[in-house]
């Protein structure tokens, strides 16, 4: 460093590599050098102290500048020893990368990457975020941990004094969601600050009547996704979108599909009759309730009819058996459900029938679904319905989605749903604590004496018409 402008020179003693000195190609102004050995990078700090005030650009300010120097430095050290960058950006460079990075990531090509109807409305999130932050030049590293707790009162009030129209409580949810991502994505990704030191996310609660548990399905959102999964993903084909992220449609107004999965090779055929199950254990999972690990150990000889009904109902509702081993609360116990006509069409499909046999099983093998199918396929399923985009970190190996909404979506979100949907139908609640299996042990034990047999009338209370089998299920044992 020459000493034409390097003047006044006095060291930080706790490291050589460290000094604050005054520059004399910048006025006279203080400064701290400081040379980071792990990376490299060299450093320089203008010295001013928490009101802007710059110490005297003289020898007279060395004593104020030093002690301002000695504190940056500790800063800018613990920093580096946290694996943070020792430059850090500000809120609105924050906001701007990560909108950088989702519009790479726009396509018109199905299911790759996310449509511009969808790179539009997380623009309009962070300009909500950034008029609450208030200061595009805020260092991210500087935001205290409660900085957004007062964001969903803040957001409402913000709408009203500006003309607009107050935001539903899933609007702020999935604010909240992007707010998130543009930390980790950006913030931590590129160690300008670390996971632990992000500011806290609050949870948005929903209202009662949209929603008993965060990871339900709202009504729209199943209907998008039975819809999808039903037309096109369980049947291999991909809607096709423009690049401002509308559907396609044809002279005769059908939606424009690709394919992407042919079924002519064995594995595709294969991977096509999964596509079929996996839907159809979706629409058994709604229309019943069943818990995930039950669902995936059901085999035919657990379904039987319901003699307690009268037979024309018997095409649509079926008993279904829950064995102590496929439980989780080790008990058994058994489901009433409108499954007849899903049944059926299953076992059209599966090439596996034996009463012995899972009602989900792979087609080459015979052996149940393994985690990665009825993880990865969910996920397809989700994408293909733009409830999901694939995650910057999704692979072949390990499929990963951010889901639009900012709720975790799981196979018990089917569970969940089921049971909020009966609450609001008006089923009784022991009906449905006993038909699911719940945790209201003492209500079924000593107060409620239930019969999966009797109950077809208030558990298809609410319910549209539900479609019967086609056939007399002679299969049923």
């Amino acid at each position: 460093m020459a000493e034409s402008w390097a003047l006044d020179k006095k060291a930080i003693p706790s490291d050589p590599n460290a000094f604050v000195f005054r520059n004399g190609s910048r006025d006279g102004r203080w400064y701290l050098y400081f040379y980071e050995r792990e990376s490299g990078g060299r450093h320089l700090r203008v010295l001013k102290d928490g009101n802007g005030t710059y110490p005297k650009p003289d020898i007279s300010g060395q004593d104020d500048a030093w002690m301002l120097g000695v504190a940056t430095f500790i800063d800018l050290k613990a920093k580096a020893d946290r694996g943070e960058a020792i430059h850090s950006i500000s809120f609105a460079e924050m906001a701007q990368q990560f909108l950088a990075k989702e519009q790479k990531k726009i396509s018109s090509i199905p299911l790759q990457g996310i449509t511009a109807a969808r790179y539009r409305l997380l623009a309009n999130q962070m300009r909500w975020l950034r008029d609450y932050v208030g200061d595009d030049k805020k260092p991210i590293h500087k935001f205290r941990r409660s900085a957004f707790l007062s964001y969903e009162t803040w957001r409402k009030e913000r709408a009203i004094q500006i003309g607009k129209k107050i935001p539903v409580q899933t609007t702020i949810l999935q604010e909240m969601s992007a707010l998130k991502r543009a930390f980790e994505e950006v913030g931590v990704a590129h160690g300008f600050v670390t996971r632990e030191s992000l500011p806290e996310i609050p949870r948005i609660k929903l209202p009662k009547d949209q929603k008993h548990r965060r990871d339900d399905f709202s009504d729209k959102e199943w209907l998008e996704l039975e819809k999808s999964s039903r037309l096109w993903w369980s049947k291999g084909l991909q809607r096709t979108f423009d690049e401002q992220g509308q559907l396609l449609k044809d002279s005769s107004g059908k939606y424009i599909t690709t394919v992407s999965v042919d079924g002519l090779s064995p594995r595709s055929a294969a991977q096509l009759i999964h596509r079929q199950l996996i839907y159809y254990a979706m629409r058994i999972s709604m229309d019943s309730g069943i818990r995930p690990g039950s669902l995936r150990k059901i085999k035919w000889k657990h379904i039987s009819e319901n003699t307690a009904i009268p037979k024309a109902e018997r095409k649509t509702w079926i008993i279904v058996e829950v064995p102590p081993e496929n439980t989780k609360t080790a008990r058994y116990y058994r489901i009433s459900a409108p499954i007849a006509r899903h049944l059926e069409t299953l076992r059209e499909i599966t090439r596996f029938k034996k009463p012995d046999d899972l009602l989900f099983v792979n087609q080459r093998t015979g052996q149940a679904f393994s985690e990665r199918i009825w993880k990865d396929t969910f996920a397809e399923a989700l994408v293909e319905a733009r409830l999901a985009d694939w995650a910057d970190d999704d692979s072949n190996n390990q499929r990963r989605i951010n889901i639009h909404s900012g709720k975790n979506l799981t196979w018990y979100s089917f569970r969940h749903t089921h049971i909020s949907m009966r609450l609001k139908a008006g089923v009784p609640v022991p009906v449905i604590a006993a038909n699911t299996d719940t945790s209201m042990k003492y209500i079924e034990d000593h107060y409620f004496h239930y019969r999966a047999d009797e109950a077809t009338d208030l558990l298809s209370k609410g319910r549209k018409t539900i479609k019967a089998a086609e056939n007399h299920l002679h299969w049923i044992g």
